[in-house]
């Protein structure tokens, strides 16, 4: 190692010290009185760490939680939503929601990747004020238990990480918003150590965060630090800042903070915004209950399920159907090269409106009465009205004796599409995998059944599973080849994975070692991480480096800052070295370590592309 890399690395390292020394302070009270959110407050609560004694044992947490079917954990809680709109400068406007209650989580048990627990929501107080206007008064609160008469269910991963939320029909849109936001607010996803970044959600989108270790026991302070992704045009900024206790077997006893997302203002010619949410969990008690995953299979029928970050209005506008409409019409203007995204947008309205013109078009593709240039619009037109008939219709030309190769491939494509298949044409899907003869129907069977797998794992956790268990299956028998499967596992993102895509980071193609890069892009958990620092470092190929390194820049990029740093200085390849300095300069606002190597990048590195574009990036500001 150099003299200029010791140096480097000792003043990340001592960087990354101070950073949490100035964050150690006064501590965090945890008396209820001070976790209740207050009237008045303008500021974000700053949860501060304290320096953990080297003999300090934290207890479990994560993967090591226990979990008992039937175990009902009792919690009041308190939430406050604050936002403001500057319209034009010198206006401002305001919005309160405050809500109160009691909420139970109670384990019902395992499906696929996810552990379900049971939800119930008894709200004591909600506070909805828009500047002189009057808190709401006991009618919109008396609305809102009746909504929540039925529970809600959550899904999690094994670190803790809110992956599902099924609400019943009932719950409307206010409903939905609160049991989201305190979800997101109070969510604790743990990793292995004292000290750990990971990904996680809030009703905006995907954020990195920062846990530590606390002063004591089982506590610990989660920092948010960035979005890494959105729906919105302009990346919103994030801070917040949360203290939690855990009790004895892994779960959250006690949790309070706050966190600010600013957006708009400035060159983007929105009006500023600036919300702000405070939060206090505090559990009030611990017992059992006879419980199974029974009730929550009766009544997923009739369930909505969706992420935290899915919109609260839960419900996709359909257009409506236009009169007169027929598939033989849309068929000719299709031919006659009319606009095919509207065409094809209102051939699935068709379909979804009339079984009849279904049928019809099942017939046209199974006989062959169709060239391919038509056949591929009117399948993606049945996988997007997805109703029970055309998944039937879907099932059908699947399985015909003698259909082209070519429409066959399309049908699999646009299974793969759709947002919600019938059990029945997962199955016809997996044969498909399984029994052709026609490579370009089997890799795209492979691909369809990887998304397929990421659609179901929302709503159907246990089937999505079973479907990642039969494309492993068919992978390892060595059909369809490395790179397809690594590609299909990629589109699914189940941990279930993880074994095929490790053993194939050690393929002497190189392609096929690109292609396990990309697929761990998709892997959640630390030890994703450490898999992507090792191709990033040992991988002899630059163009494998150059993956791990983009694969990194999409997920929380604190957890790679050495390897990075050592990749910085250390990698031959001008490349890989850009790569890194793009990474780094995506970063450089929330990681000070980060500006440190983009400066010793501008300053010392070897070429002449890599220093002027580590110059360009110190130069550039962040966002208003």
């Amino acid at each position: 190692m150099s003299s200029r890399l010791k140096s480097l690395v000792l003043l990340l390292a001592v960087m990354v010290g101070t950073l949490g020394l100035w964050r150690a302070g006064s501590g965090w009270k945890k008396r209820a009185d001070a976790l209740a959110p207050k009237s008045g407050m303008t500021r974000p609560i700053e949860a501060e760490t304290a320096l953990v004694p080297e003999d300090l044992r934290q207890g479990v947490k994560g993967q090591e939680r226990v979990l008992v079917v039937g175990h009902r954990l009792r919690y009041t809680f308190d939430l406050d939503v604050r936002t403001h709109i500057e319209p034009s400068a010198g206006t401002r406007e305001s919005l309160r929601t405050g809500w109160s209650g009691l909420l139970e989580l109670t384990y019902l048990g395992a499906e696929g990747d996810q552990h379900l627990f049971s939800a119930h929501v008894v709200p004591t107080r909600m506070d909805v004020e828009s500047g002189e206007t009057a808190p709401s008064g006991d009618t919109s609160l008396q609305a809102l238990q009746v909504m929540f008469e039925r529970p809600v269910y959550v899904g999690q991963d094994v670190r803790g990480r809110v992956l599902a939320v099924h609400f019943d029909a009932a719950q409307d849109t206010g409903a939905r918003r609160l049991v989201r936001r305190l979800l997101a607010a109070t969510q604790f996803v743990a990793e292995d150590g004292a000290r750990w970044s990971t990904e996680e959600s809030d009703t905006r989108g995907d954020f990195e965060s920062e846990y530590r270790a606390g002063g004591s026991a089982n506590t610990y302070v989660k920092t948010k630090r960035r979005y890494l992704r959105t729906a919105a045009a302009a990346t919103p900024r994030l801070q917040g800042h949360l203290a939690f206790t855990l009790l004895t077997d892994g779960h959250v006893k006690e949790a309070a903070g706050s966190d600010v997302v600013e957006w708009g203002g400035g060159t983007s010619g929105e009006p500023r915004r600036r919300e702000e949410t405070r939060v206090a969990l505090i559990n009030v008690g611990v017992d059992y209950q006879l419980s199974s995953l029974r009730p929550f299979h009766l009544a997923r029928p009739v369930l909505h399920a969706g992420r935290l970050t899915d919109s609260v209005a839960d419900v996709n506008p359909r257009s409506a159907q236009v009169r007169g409409e027929t598939l033989k019409n849309l068929l000719r203007l299709m031919a006659a090269r009319k606009p095919p995204e509207t065409t094809q947008e209102r051939l699935a309205t068709l379909f979804r409106d009339d079984a009849d013109e279904v049928n019809r078009a099942s017939e046209l593709l199974q006989h062959g009465k169709t060239d391919e240039g038509l056949s591929g619009p009117m399948l993606e037109a049945l996988a997007s009205a997805g109703t029970p008939e055309a998944q039937r219709a879907l099932m059908s030309v699947l399985e015909a004796p003698r259909l082209r190769p070519g429409i066959r491939a399309q049908a699999v494509r646009a299974v793969g599409r759709m947002e919600r298949p019938s059990l029945l044409l997962a199955e016809t899907l997996s044969r498909a995998l399984a029994e052709t003869r026609d490579a370009d129907v089997r890799d795209a069977a492979a691909l369809s059944m990887g998304a397929l797998s990421k659609a179901l794992a929302v709503a159907e956790p246990g089937r999505s599973k079973t479907l990642v268990d039969e494309l492993l299956r068919q992978c390892r028998s060595g059909t369809p080849g490395p790179q397809v499967c690594l590609a299909a596992l990629a589109r699914a993102g189940s941990p279930a994975g993880m074994p095929y895509v490790k053993a194939e980071m050690f393929h002497p193609d190189a392609a096929v070692r690109g292609a396990a890069t990309e697929a761990l892009r998709a892997l959640p958990g630390a030890a994703t991480d450490v898999l992507l620092d090792q191709m990033l470092l040992k991988d002899s190929s630059a163009h494998v480096r150059a993956h791990a390194v983009k694969a990194i820049a999409h997920r929380v990029v604190g957890a790679h800052l050495e390897a990075l740093a050592m990749a910085l200085r250390t990698d031959r390849n001008v490349s890989v070295r850009m790569e890194v300095v793009r990474v780094l300069g995506s970063v450089k606002q929330v990681d000070a370590p980060a500006q440190a190597l983009l400066r010793d990048a501008a300053e010392h590195d070897a070429s002449s592309k890599v220093r002027e574009l580590a110059t360009v990036l110190l130069g550039e500001q962040g966002g208003d």
